[in-house]
């Protein structure tokens, strides 16, 4: 049976922790900053909060990384340096300076670290992913997102979120976004161009932006949008790929939830099927950890290593320069 430790006990820690019950890992550890959280995370799934975090790695085979992502770097160094695997929650990082020295340090020490990009793993994308792997709906000729409905910063108020602390302030557009650009960079390609604008309504927080908007060109030449809001009052999400020779979309009455997907293709033939792929569900988070697991197991690269993670943060950065710039 193999072992872990959940490093960061907030609201994700459940859906991985559950996963890795589901899946017979021994989750022999639970750390947290918050001593008083990651004991009450713990007794949930018989473990046991820790405090010498170094020494209780010797005991695991593996490590969950979930902390805010301006506060990893450290916790990568010491598994990797225990020839420890991770699991990693997006986004990468808040810089790219600390993304090239998590990449460059699992790739020292050997050790494989899969970015946790559950929307890859959820039901709807598989679909999509499927249709354009067999050619049903063609080449890309655009792809998008939009995604908005109340989150951090709602109505200009803080709430309750690591997102909103100043010690750890991360916006939008590096890491909710990170979930979107993923999903059309893994299907369209990568972006090579992008300009966008960011907006944020917290005016005690100006450094958090809760509004995106971004267009987009892929290395094949096809165009895409991104929109995310969590200043929407009407939840709501769509996203899709508009193809050579068909279209698919997926849509949800939620900001995250997806309960139908629409495929028209060419000679006219339209496919309407409803989906129960519920985001806090938390299918997509064990169907990415069976994958780690299972790659762990056999000896084979994850899908989704750090390379994958530092190309989304340089487009969210991107997004960032050209709305500071204007242009």
């Amino acid at each position: 049976m193999f072992k872990t430790i959940m490093i960061g006990a907030g609201g994700i820690a459940t859906q991985h922790c559950e996963a890795m019950k589901k899946l017979g890992v021994e989750i022999v550890g639970i750390y947290d900053v918050d001593k008083e959280r990651a004991g009450r995370l713990a007794l949930r799934y018989d473990s046991r909060a820790v405090e010498d975090l170094e020494a209780e790695m010797a005991g695991a085979d593996m490590v969950h990384i979930l902390t805010p992502p301006s506060k990893r770097v450290a916790y990568v160094e010491m598994a990797a340096r225990q020839g420890k695997h991770i699991m990693m929650e997006k986004p990468i990082a808040v810089t790219l300076e600390d993304a090239r020295a998590m990449e460059a340090c699992v790739e020292r020490y050997d050790v494989q670290c899969m970015m946790a990009f559950t929307q890859r793993f959820r039901k709807g994308y598989q679909i999509v992913k499927n249709l354009l792997d067999t050619g049903k709906i063609g080449d890309v000729v655009q792809a998008f997102c939009f995604r908005v409905g109340p989150g951090p910063g709602f109505s200009g108020t803080m709430q309750d979120s690591w997102r909103t602390d100043r010690k750890f302030v991360c916006g939008m557009a590096i890491e909710s976004l990170s979930h979107d650009i993923d999903f059309l960079q893994s299907l369209a390609g990568d972006i090579v161009k992008v300009s966008g604008r960011v907006k944020g309504t917290v005016e005690a927080l100006p450094a958090f932006d809760n509004n995106v908007d971004a267009v987009l060109t892929f290395d094949s030449g096809a165009i895409g949008t991104l929109t995310a809001s969590w200043s929407s009052h009407i939840p709501y999400n769509i996203k899709g790929v508009i193809g050579t020779k068909g279209s698919v979309f997926l849509q949800g009455d939620d900001i995250w939830d997806n309960t139908k997907v629409i495929t028209r293709l060419a000679d006219g033939t339209q496919t309407v099927e409803r989906l129960e792929d519920i985001f806090q569900d938390g299918d997509g988070y064990l169907e990415e950890n069976r994958v780690f697991v299972a790659c762990i197991e056999k000896g084979i690269d994850v899908p989704c290593g750090l390379s994958v993670g530092r190309k989304v943060l340089e487009i969210s950065r991107k997004i960032l320069e050209s709305s500071g710039k204007g242009d």
